[in-house]
């Protein structure tokens, strides 16, 4: 009896929650990092970006160990390769603030003056929806202990459409961002506006991403 409850407990969703507190905590991080450039304070977001390396090695142990889990649990309530796959999309957040991080650091990336307040509002914004997503996958223990009964399954709906509206809302911001670039990209080097772009695709795949992970939670606890 002790072994079967040993089992139980040893649930997949236990890292994933686990690795989406670490993934929302880059992401936190990632907001301090552009605080520093967008400031010229290179060594302060040198410091930043070492916190973020650090929370996606976290991330990639947490992963790890979700995945070690899922073969154990012989109680678990959803095909192995669903719980897979929500693991795989959601360590695409620690990877993406990594990888916007390391491509800023590198160049000493500067963001021009006129951006920075939308390019501030849309990093929070997207910050945010990974913040609803965390929120989502906290609800995983209760989707399953009721069986996706009323409460549950009406708490989710409100946080996916919370999720969806803040996405929303990061499109529209990205949109007016990208205007803002386009208006000055014929007074600034060719190469600096590519980056410029790319860093702004990457902050908008956060969103995306984060936004999936929500979808997929609801997904997986409805079948």
């Amino acid at each position: 009896m002790d072994r079967i409850t040993d089992l139980i407990k040893k649930s997949p969703f236990v890292p994933i929650q686990k690795h989406m507190e670490v993934s929302l905590r880059s992401t936190d991080e990632l907001l301090n990092f552009f605080e520093s450039a967008t400031q010229s304070k290179w060594e302060e977001a040198q410091t930043t970006r070492r916190k973020i390396v650090d929370l996606e090695h976290k991330a990639d142990e947490l992963k790890a160990e979700a995945r070690s889990l899922v073969p154990k649990s012989i109680f678990l309530s959803v095909p192995r390769e669903d719980v897979l796959e929500l693991v795989k999309i959601a360590d695409e957040i620690p990877n993406i603030v990594k990888n916007i991080s390391g491509l800023m650091i590198g160049r000493h990336m500067e963001i021009p003056t006129v951006l920075i307040p939308n390019f501030i509002k849309f990093a929070r914004e997207c910050a945010e929806v990974c913040r609803i997503a965390s929120n989502a996958t906290n609800q995983i223990d209760e989707l399953f202990q009721f069986a996706f009964g009323r409460n549950a399954a009406e708490e989710m709906q409100k946080l996916l459409t919370e999720l969806d509206l803040m996405e929303d809302r990061c499109d529209e911001t990205e949109i007016i961002l990208r205007s803002e670039l386009f208006k000055i990209e014929k007074d600034l080097p060719p190469i600096d506006v590519m980056f410029l772009y790319s860093v702004i695709n990457k902050v908008g795949e956060l969103a995306d991403t984060a936004e999936t992970v929500g979808h997929r939670i609801s997904l997986i606890a409805s079948k």
